[in-house]
């Protein structure tokens, strides 16, 4: 106990040693960074699965895109199978509060979506763009099987270089990370 007093201690010390550059919110202004998220969409539901996702931070407001699924849509096998597939996304937002110059906190709230589907391998459709093509089967959501969830939770931002950030995200229905860069920062290398 004594040990944990002192550590807490000694970090309050440091913190009041750099108290001008607790929560200035001026830090947030000119900030623009994009991002791409890794993490669990539809968490403590039984339509979980990972996912990929953007990130978007402009002067300390966020907002995050995070979508699993469907598993078989882009499959590349072509199949009179019909496989039973499942969709989760989360959109969330939030404003990020500048502990320290490095250090962020980011409350957010948010909507998450869950749902049922069919992927039908024996369908396949290409789509064409420029010199790539993709394969893809159709998804079709079952009827009433659409779940509708509010999410919030909490997120912290580490910039350990003036031009990208480490975050983290835990939420109701969600959890991810992400790296972010910070545009104006980059174009000033």
């Amino acid at each position: 106990m004594k040990k944990t007093l002192i550590l807490v201690a000694s970090l309050l010390i440091s913190l009041s040693a750099g108290a001008q550059n607790l929560f200035d919110f001026n830090s947030n202004n000119g900030r623009l960074e994009v991002g791409l998220i890794i993490g669990k969409s539809g968490m403590t539901t039984s339509y979980e699965n990972w996912g990929a996702g953007a990130s978007l931070v402009a002067w300390g407001f966020q907002l995050d895109y995070l979508q699993a699924g469907p598993e078989h849509k882009y499959d590349h096998h072509i199949t009179d199978t019909k496989w039973n597939d499942k969709v989760a996304f989360t959109i969330n937002a939030g404003y990020q509060i500048p502990v320290l110059s490095w250090l962020r906190i980011t409350p957010i709230v948010g909507y998450c979506q869950t749902n049922d589907g069919i992927t039908d391998g024996s369908s396949v459709n290409v789509s064409w763009s420029d010199n790539s093509s993709t394969l893809y089967h159709d998804y079709d959501v079952t009827p009433g099987s659409r779940t509708h969830y509010f999410n919030y939770g909490g997120g912290i931002s580490i910039q350990p270089l003036p031009w990208f950030s480490l975050n983290a995200v835990y939420s109701r229905y969600a959890i991810y990370g992400s790296i972010t860069f910070d545009l104006p920062s980059l174009a000033n290398l």
